[in-house]
């Protein structure tokens, strides 16, 4: 009797761990689902709020990678159903989860982010490459040195010259021509509008300065017609002069004819 009820004790306390457990694994599952959901939301909105200037790829990564990572759960994490995001892709005729997933995936690689930051079996890190960490030191030396001098043109496009022109030239070296960075859209977005800024002052700079060089290029071309026009009206034309036969080759070429 005593065993019996022993017994019953046991099982009874099996049965309840077992629902227990299978309670935890379900909610487990919703806990990975609305992780994902709110993963997605905050890096929707990052990206929405960083579109310009263009800072998304340095200010989303971590929200990037939390998506990743959620995502990886609700794929990898099983209960006694099965796989957890099986659920919400083969009993779920929207698909949402997987369509939103691949959205957010699409708009990373669209904007070649992963470029920008240092990858490690094929998975995206927080960590900046050395070309960004490069080009961020040269682009903070240009924006610094312009915005000290920003009130003189003059001493500003003279004093930042070789800053500008070597964060200019490494850009160049990282760009579409050895295919290393190039469209990371955070890196083409912060050049292009140094370019614009740079354009916008120092072309009226360089033009002043050029001045001089194009005067005297003005005045050779001027010389160079001029002596042509001289030549031309001063130089005696001379026409070629035609000799009439004489008779006696007349008569010959008469003679050989006939």
């Amino acid at each position: 009797m005593h065993y019996s009820l022993l017994l019953l004790i046991m099982l009874n306390a099996i049965r309840r761990s077992s629902q227990t457990d299978g309670n935890n694994t379900s909610v487990n599952c919703t806990e990975y689902k609305n992780n994902f959901a709110a993963y997605i939301s905050n890096f929707t909105e990052c990206a929405i709020v960083h579109a310009r200037p263009i800072t998304f790829c340095e200010s989303c990564v971590d929200k990037y990678i939390n998506v990743l990572q959620s995502y990886h759960n609700l794929s990898t994490f099983s209960d006694e159903a099965g796989i957890c995001i099986n659920d919400y892709i083969n009993l779920d005729r929207l698909q949402i989860i997987d369509t939103l997933y691949h959205n957010s995936f699409d708009l990373w690689n669209r904007a070649k982010c992963y470029e920008c930051f240092v990858m490690i079996n094929d998975t995206i890190t927080n960590m900046p490459s050395e070309e960004t960490t490069k080009f961020n030191i040269l682009l903070n030396d240009t924006s610094n040195c312009m915005q000290a001098t920003y009130q003189d043109e003059n001493i500003m496009c003279f004093t930042c010259m070789d800053v500008y022109l070597a964060l200019n030239e490494y850009y160049i070296s990282i760009s579409n021509i050895n295919e290393k960075i190039g469209m990371c859209m955070d890196i083409v977005d912060l050049m292009n509008n140094t370019r614009s800024q740079w354009s916008r002052r120092c072309c009226e700079y360089r033009k002043r300065k050029e001045y001089v060089f194009l005067i005297s290029t003005g005045f050779a071309t001027f010389l160079t017609l001029l002596f042509y026009i001289l030549a031309k009206f001063c130089t005696d034309m001379r026409t070629p002069e035609i000799f009439q036969q004489s008779r006696f080759a007349e008569s010959l070429n008469q003679n050989n004819a006939t």
